[in-house]
């Protein structure tokens, strides 16, 4: 990678330029120290440069930036204010970014006028500032970064964008295949994973990490299997399910998920113990993602076995599908969350919802993500993983469909297949629905920690003063271990404020900022009402953490699941109901977000 750091005079191109290189561990270099005799001399005489000067001082340069390339990157303070200088200067260089400061006219005198005295090219600084603007063509696709914030906001903010942009290694894509109307058959889809593991080569050891049972429908289980009968002749192959912070998967649930992989290739993921610190991402990026609200550390911690040297190859597998909290899942997440550590996993489900989950759901981008692509591009970069990930969403006749595959290294498959996610699994209604009606699958859901997607999912598209209402057979649990189901029972889903507060006063919940999260995220604000018609679980329980009970079999014989449908349904008595079957297939939105979520 070269980043150069462009802007006119006195935008702070140095300055960025050398914390920039600091903060990521590269050498800097100042474009002015590649001139020629002849281009000093003619600065030292207040004579401006044409563009004859500058050609074999840029050509200088594009010369270097291979070199610069192939040691690791660099960090390049260069003016490059005219699209032809910054076409020549990154002519030979395969990962450029450029980064522009902005900066107005009336912004940089006063720069130049503290300059006066101390450097000789400024003696006449309006005529320069003129020169310097007279030239400036702003670049169409640089990260575009205000030269006026203060310096350690200006590197976060940028460090946040270049992240964003992929600046260490855009990735490699081994295929991406399919669209929303498409169709991934399992002889298709066998095709293009055989295809890929002929594109990785010769492998001793492979990792293979899946999500868990509670995405069963991800199609991840018949692609790690598939893998597996694949590779299990030529290579030795473990399988480390992600489970973040889920109860761990039963063999009856590994043998039905992950059908042909014997049970002793398959290894246990513990949050809370046998993990590797990869480092952290610090205290400043945080307070830049989350503007300001939270000014912690993250460390960015790893299952021990997935952070071996010796794997040749770990292939994460998962599906791209709208997240409350990462904004989109899969790719990354599954990874440095589904197989993190339990700081992590707290402190990014904190952040995603002291920032506010309805505007991150759906989104390619948000707070949580961004933290996610520093772990990944900053601490795991020397992590041999690719991803191989589906898209998955129901055709005309309720059929779950593989309707996009693809595989790559770094961002790559992300970006080929997340605006892909949000076309097939984002689902608008024309107005907002005064009853929501979701459906729990008891197999999938035992606990309101898994259950609550019921209400995450669909909260976008509930009227204010509506109602959601919970089928939940299978719920016998709020907590998914013991010590998070007692915070939930202690503290409740009672809004934001509420839980702020308890994180201030409870030491406990202060330890475990996810709990903290999922209390945040399972409440209405206020906004609507939550009912919950459980199976296993009291009247008292469920008023206790402040959502009202609903008796099942009543709710069932006026709601059944056999009778309506996914989407509005009108009901004989005339009132509107939006039916959800599943929450974790997709989101819930309103047509009047416009380009929505």
């Amino acid at each position: 990678m070269l980043i150069v750091v462009m802007g006119v005079t006195a935008s702070g191109k140095t300055t960025l330029g050398r914390r920039l290189a600091e903060r990521i561990g590269v050498p800097f270099f100042d474009a002015d120290d590649f001139h020629p005799p002849a281009n000093r001399a003619k600065m030292a005489r207040n004579i401006p440069l044409d563009d004859r000067d500058r050609r074999p001082w840029l050509e200088q340069m594009a010369e270097l930036g291979p070199e610069w390339e192939r040691s690791g990157g660099a960090v390049l303070a260069c003016s490059a204010l005219k699209q032809s200088y910054r076409e020549l200067l990154l002519r030979r260089v395969d990962h450029p970014s450029v980064v522009y400061l902005r900066i107005e006219r009336a912004e940089v005198l006063p720069r130049l006028e503290e300059r006066r005295g101390r450097h000789a090219i400024v003696s006449d600084y309006t005529r320069i500032i003129d020169g310097q603007f007279r030239d400036l063509e702003e670049p169409a696709d640089a990260i575009r970064v205000r030269a006026t914030l203060e310096p350690e906001k200006l590197v976060e903010r940028t460090l946040r964008l270049l992240v964003r942009a992929g600046f260490r290694d855009r990735g490699r894509l081994y295929f991406g295949e399919g669209s929303p109307s498409a169709v991934i058959d399992a002889a298709r889809g066998e095709e293009l994973v055989l295809s890929l593991l002929e594109s990785l080569g010769p492998m001793r050891r492979v990792l293979i990490v899946p999500p868990d049972y509670t995405r069963r429908d991800s199609g991840a289980g018949e692609l790690s299997a598939l893998l597996y009968r694949q590779l299990s002749s030529r290579a030795e192959v473990s399988v480390l399910p992600a489970l973040g912070g889920h109860t761990a998967m039963t063999p009856a649930e590994m043998a039905r998920m992950f059908r042909g992989i014997p049970q002793e290739r398959f290894l246990s993921h513990d949050w809370r113990n046998g993990l590797t610190l990869l480092g952290e991402v610090p205290a400043a990026f945080i307070d830049e993602v989350s503007e300001g609200r939270l000014g912690y550390s993250i460390p960015c911690e790893l299952d021990q076995e997935l952070a071996k040297p010796e794997w040749d190859r770990i292939i994460s597998v998962g599906q791209l599908v709208p997240h409350e909290v990462a904004g989109t899942a899969g790719h990354v997440k599954n990874v440095f969350i589904g197989a993190g550590g339990k700081r992590a996993i707290d402190r990014t489900h904190f952040l995603g919802a002291v920032c506010g989950m309805e505007a991150a759901m759906g989104e390619l981008t948000s707070p949580v993500r961004d933290v996610l692509g520093y772990m990944a591009s900053e601490l795991g970069r020397s992590l041999p993983i690719t991803h191989l990930m589906t898209v998955r969403a129901r055709d005309e006749t309720g059929t779950l469909r593989t309707r996009f595959l693809v595989a790559g290294d770094g961002d790559a498959p992300y970006r080929a297949g997340a605006p892909i996610a949000r076309a097939c699994n984002v689902e608008r209604v024309s107005a907002p629905a005064r009853k929501v009606v979701v459906y729990l699958d008891p197999e999938k859901f035992r606990s309101t920690w898994l259950g609550n997607k019921a209400i995450y999912r669909t909260r976008l598209a509930v009227a204010d003063g509506g109602e959601i209402l919970v089928l939940a057979p299978g719920i016998r649990r709020f907590g998914e271990d013991a010590g998070i189901d007692a915070l939930i029972r202690r503290h409740g889903y009672h809004g934001t404020p509420a839980t702020l507060e308890a994180v201030e006063r409870d030491p406990e919940l202060s330890q475990s900022l996810s709990a903290a999260a999922h209390l945040i995220h399972g409440s209405s604000e206020g906004r609507f009402r939550i009912r919950y018609a459980p199976g296993l679980l009291s009247r008292e329980e469920i008023e206790g953490v402040g959502y009202e009970y609903a008796d099942l079999a009543s709710e069932l014989a006026r709601n059944s699941p056999e009778r309506l449908r996914p989407g509005v349904n009108r009901l004989s008595n005339g009132e509107e109901v939006l039916f959800v079957d599943d929450p974790g297939l997709g989101l819930w939105t309103l047509d009047a977000r416009g380009g929505g979520p």
